[in-house]
């Protein structure tokens, strides 16, 4: 779900110059900042093609896509509440931007798993796509679907140049306010590290102290 090393303990004090502390800036603030920053920076067409569950960190990703498909069984969890972590990757502006501000809480807040039929409704996906042999682990048969869908919708007949003009021009009122949202994430997702709760929480799920609500 994070990209932290759960396995840190709450440093002594909470001290700013900790080891521990400066673990968590070169690793999970540094690559959440970054790969956050990648996705909603990304100057080409963004496609996703979704079979299956997507969670945590990945899920939170995948709402800065420019065309979502996903498969029947596909679903979205971010258990970010249940782990006792804050929102990552974005989600605190772009689930609210592509779920509505409704949806976006139940996933956030309440940590509650969004199937494919609720993220049709929201607007999340742009279309579901079922491979021909009907079996949920055909892999090669949906992402052929998927790319077959692309290229008829996406094909030669569009100006390549276009819609990369169109996509900046779509794409850049919201990227200060995402860019600023991701650094408000990862550094509120630093202090709940150096609290400790995050560790406690991996700890009751390891133990089987305390399931997730799937």
């Amino acid at each position: 779900t994070s990209g932290a090393d759960v396995t840190i303990s709450r440093p002594d004090g909470g001290s700013l110059n900790t080891s521990a502390r400066r673990d968590l800036l070169r690793g999970f603030v540094a690559n959440n900042l970054d790969i956050t920053r990648t996705f909603a920076h990304h100057t080409k067409i963004l496609i996703v093609a979704l079979n299956g569950p997507a969670v945590g960190l990945s899920a939170a990703l995948i709402a800065q896509a420019d065309f979502i498909y996903a498969a029947p069984h596909a679903f979205l969890l971010t258990p970010f509440s249940s782990l006792g972590l804050v929102a990552e990757g974005g989600a605190s502006h772009a689930f609210v931007e592509r779920l509505g501000i409704a949806k976006a809480n139940e996933a956030l807040l309440m940590s509650r798993r969004l199937p494919c039929a609720e993220l049709v409704a929201a607007g999340f996906v742009n279309g579901v796509v079922a491979a021909d042999s009907g079996r949920p682990d055909d892999s090669d048969g949906f992402l052929g679907k998927v790319l077959a869908e692309v290229e008829e919708r996406l094909g030669a007949h569009l100006n390549q140049d276009s819609l990369l003009r169109i996509k900046e021009l779509v794409r850049r009122p919201a990227r200060e306010v995402l860019d600023r949202q991701n650094g408000l994430e990862v550094f509120a997702g630093l202090e709940r590290f150096m609290s400790g709760v995050p560790q406690e929480e991996f700890r009751k799920l390891a133990s089987g102290e305390k399931k997730h609500k799937l």
